[in-house]
This record gives structure tokens, C-alpha cells and sequence, in this order.
């Protein structure tokens, strides 16, 4: 007994530097660089639009920004498949294997390693929302809950990434499904079905808060799934069904509630 646990402190102990390791190599990560830009590029049109024209507002013209972040999430998702396909590229794969660290230690690892990214856009949305409120109308809730959506939107697809590199171990999938989302992002007039797209942004905030629980329980189920690959526990099933019971809740009210039938206007 005291050496199976001895076992599992000895290869969970690395989780946290590894993570570190991982989270510092995302952030210089070629593709993560190029979102940084776009970010930056989206925060240098709201603040010329804002310092060009009396009026300006969040809402009217802070798309440039919840845009930029939406493209920074994306590849992020690459960065993170990328990185988690390294041992194969590298064909490191079985030197890996043979050192005392599980490989649901190592997937943990890239998965904690998105709080680097995620870190890095609060602190430019920080900076950017510091400067908007001293010039524009106060943030609505709505706003507010709009922001936390993509700061999880970086940590969801960052996640995602890594599940993609365990179950299909190629580096054009990523890519693919990063257009795809680009693809289904809500257009004018929007249809009830792309209030599940990662980008819908809900007008009202209490409808805003369960499409970012919806985006919560994504996270988990990817981060199940990245981890079901090579590990199989207790916890990990209890995290899949708490994740899958807040997709699926989240889900059915959106579906319900985000165009109601009697009025014909999505509130997207």
C-alpha cells in the first residue's frame, strides 16, 4: 500500500514544473506569437476608435479586441497540439516512456501549461479594458462575462490541442478545426444553433453566464479526454459526467432561451 503511494506522489510530483516548462515553451511558441499580434493589432483599432470619435462604446467597438482573442485562442489550440505531438516528431516517444513519469503526468502537464496563454491575454485584456473604462461608458455585465469567455475560450481550445494530439496524432487536424470555428462564428441574422459556437456573444448577461458554463464543461470533457488516453480512474469519470452534465444543462437552456420562438430575435 505505502509503496503504491509512494509511486503515484513520485510520478505526479514533476506535474508542476513540467507545467512550467511547458507553459513558458507555449508562450514563445511561433503560432501563440502570431495571436499576440492579432490581439495587439485588435487593441490598436479600439483605441484609435475610441480616441478618433466622441460616442465611442465596449459594445460598438471592442469586436476588434473579442475577434483578435478568438484568433489568439485558435492557435493556441495549434501551439498546444504541436507541442503535444513533439515526442513523435521527434520520435523521443519511447525514451519518454522509459522515464519515471507517468504519461497522464506529462498530458496533465500540457493541460495545466495552458494557464501560460491564458495569463498573457488577462493581462492585455486587463490593460486594455484599464484604458477603455477610463474613456468610454462603464463595461456591462454582459461585457464582463464576455471577457472570462475568452480567457476560458484560450484555455478550452488550448486544451483541446493536446486531447486531438492523444486521439488523432497528426498536425493538420488542429488547423482544420480552427477554420472550421471560424467558419460557424454567428453571422446576421445568427441561427439557434451557433449559440453552442465557442464566439457567440449573448447580449443579456445571465445568458452570457451559461454559455461560459457551457464553455467550462467543454474544458473538462477535453481535458478528460486528453488524460482517458492513458489513464483510466475513478476521478477521471466522475470529472467526465460533472463535465458532461454541465454541457448538456448549459446546452438546453441556451438552445431554449438564446431565440425564443414567440418574438423571432436571438439575443446574439
Amino acid at each position: 500500500m505505502s509503496g503504491t503511494a509512494t509511486m503515484r506522489t513520485s510520478t505526479r510530483a514533476p506535474l508542476r514544473p513540467l507545467a512550467r516548462v511547458e507553459a513558458e515553451k507555449l508562450i514563445r511558441h511561433p503560432a501563440f506569437l502570431v495571436g499576440v499580434g492579432f490581439v495587439l493589432v485588435g487593441i490598436a483599432m479600439f483605441v484609435r476608435a475610441i480616441l478618433s470619435r466622441s460616442g465611442s462604446t465596449w459594445n460598438e467597438d471592442g469586436w476588434t479586441v473579442g475577434v483578435a482573442v478568438a484568433v489568439l485562442a485558435i492557435l493556441t489550440m495549434v501551439a498546444a497540439n504541436l507541442a503535444a505531438l513533439r515526442d513523435r516528431r521527434d520520435d523521443t516517444v519511447e525514451q519518454h516512456m522509459s522515464l519515471p513519469v507517468a504519461q497522464s503526468t506529462r498530458t496533465g502537464a500540457m493541460i495545466a501549461a495552458t494557464a501560460g496563454p491564458a495569463t498573457v491575454v488577462m493581462l492585455l485584456l486587463a490593460g486594455v479594458v484599464g484604458f477603455a473604462i477610463s474613456r468610454v461608458p462603464s463595461l456591462t455585465s454582459a461585457d464582463q462575462v464576455h471577457l472570462a469567455e475568452r480567457l476560458v475560450a484560450v484555455v478550452m481550445l488550448g486544451t483541446l490541442g493536446v486531447a486531438l494530439a492523444g486521439w488523432l496524432p497528426s498536425p493538420f487536424v488542429a488547423p482544420v478545426i480552427g477554420w472550421g470555428l471560424l467558419l460557424v462564428t454567428p453571422g446576421d441574422p445568427p441561427q439557434t444553433w451557433q449559440v453552442l459556437t465557442p464566439w457567440a456573444s449573448l447580449r443579456d448577461a445571465e445568458l452570457a453566464t451559461w454559455h461560459l458554463g457551457y464553455l467550462v464543461g467543454l474544458t473538462v470533457l477535453f481535458g478528460v479526454a486528453a488524460l482517458a488516453r492513458s489513464s483510466r480512474s475513478r476521478s477521471l469519470v466522475i470529472a467526465g459526467v460533472v463535465g458532461a452534465a454541465a454541457v448538456i444543462g448549459c446546452a438546453a437552456v441556451l438552445l431554449t432561451r438564446a431565440c425564443p420562438s414567440r418574438t423571432g430575435v436571438c439575443w446574439f
